[in-house]
């Protein structure tokens, strides 16, 4: 599909800017003002609206989002949360494994596609249906990954031979000593390397930062799930300044419905600015996950974000939005969630869903997949999940 995107306004740098995007095969072909539509063109106004490129979720359990947040927290580390709540013979856990994994993930995927996310990295097996031409929005694949020190005793064979593959495993994911040996540990089984990405890395001592530091390795923060857990996350203000950091969701496990909601609670934080909370979910990651770039210029690929202008300040707009005030979310330059409108207008069909207090256009049909879902269960047993509430028609 062919679209004219008119009068949008973005940020190149510090520098405002307003005009359209022409987007034809899935790349951004034009920027500029009034650019006048082509014979192929399907003609969108977007008065008063700032225009993303597509949000990147680094780190969640995609088949995982169909718990609410389990636990009795708060917790010293990982493994004591973990024998908590995995119980796989007692409720909840007996009956959302049983659901079909790939309903699962795609419910994973359809969280994620109203944040405004159009790449997602997952952490755990890459499964098929995850390539599927269906599936919600981009997952990376080319990652080699390890769950923990704790709970993998093949951290050092799964490590990657090429050094340009990322490797993910989750590192000092509490308070205690404990948590704090794992870097240690990771250094001793010569694990951390600059495509080292670790998750969570909450019990840092200054010697891990200066060994992150000098590794080159990046880390991805996901401040909800650590407040959840252990009621504080990592010290973000001393770790950015030397090291990459992106930010993660992590599942509703223990984090939060939406990556709306993460970047909010990340801002709350105060450890981090809106500034850079926009670049921990798009230029960060792509620089750690060595993505094709989808930035906001010509000839990059249409994974776009549209939001109205609720706030002067762009990078506030975006995290104080919400997935029921999103107008559009391309990926690769096909809407796959918005307003219904503007799916009118493209003569996109059925789509329908509830997004909190509003009914918007999405290109899965979300009912069938919940009916399906909660069809052994009802659907009561899903309604502590604030991702099924938000949905639920």
């Amino acid at each position: 599909m062919n679209l004219l995107l008119k009068n949008l306004q973005w940020m190149r740098g510090t520098t405002r800017e307003k005009g359209d995007v022409r987007i034809s095969l899935g790349q951004i072909r034009e920027m500029g003002v009034d650019l006048q539509p082509q014979r192929k063109d399907r003609i969108i106004r977007f008065d008063n609206h700032f225009l993303y490129r597509g949000l990147i979720n680094s780190h969640d359990h995609l088949e995982m989002n169909l718990y609410a947040n389990l636990g009795r927290p708060p917790y010293q580390n990982y493994t004591q949360w973990a024998k908590d709540v995995y119980l796989p013979r007692e409720s909840p856990v007996k009956e959302i494994e049983a659901i079909p994994l790939n309903d699962r993930l795609t419910w994973g995927g359809i969280k994620n596609l109203i944040s405004g996310v159009t790449t997602v990295v997952h952490h755990n097996p890459f499964y098929r249906s995850l390539q599927s031409k269906s599936f919600p929005l981009h997952v990376f694949q080319e990652y080699a990954w390890a769950h923990s020190l704790a709970f993998d005793k093949e951290v050092a064979r799964k490590f990657p031979k090429n050094p340009t593959r990322p490797f993910i495993i989750h590192a000092a994911e509490g308070i205690d000593d404990f948590a704090q040996a794992e870097i240690r540990k990771l250094q001793d089984l010569n694990v951390l390397k600059s495509n080292t990405v670790l998750v969570h890395a909450v019990g840092l001592t200054e010697r891990d930062r200066a060994a992150i530091h000098e590794s080159q390795a990046s880390i991805v923060w996901c401040p909800s799930s650590n407040l959840f857990m252990f009621n504080q996350t990592a010290n973000i203000t001393s770790i950015k300044e030397k090291i990459k950091v992106a930010l993660g969701s992590d599942s509703t496990m223990t984090g939060r419905a939406t990556f709306f909601e993460e970047m909010r609670v990340a801002l709350d934080t105060m450890k981090v600015s809106a500034r850079e909370i926009v670049d921990m979910v798009t230029l960060i990651p792509e620089k750690i996950f060595r993505l094709p770039s989808a930035g906001l210029e010509v000839g990059q690929v249409a994974d776009l974000l549209i939001l109205p202008i609720q706030g002067s300040d762009y990078h506030e707009n975006l995290i104080l939005s919400s997935s029921e005030q999103v107008s559009a979310v391309l990926v690769k330059g096909e809407m796959h969630f918005g307003d219904i409108d503007i799916a009118n207008e493209l003569g996109l069909g059925k789509g329908i869903t509830r997004v909190g207090t509003k009914t918007k256009w999405i290109a899965f049909d979300v009912k069938k997949l919940m009916s399906k879902i909660s069809s052994k269960t009802g659907k009561a047993f899903f309604r502590r999940n604030p991702l099924w509430n938000l949905l639920e028609l």
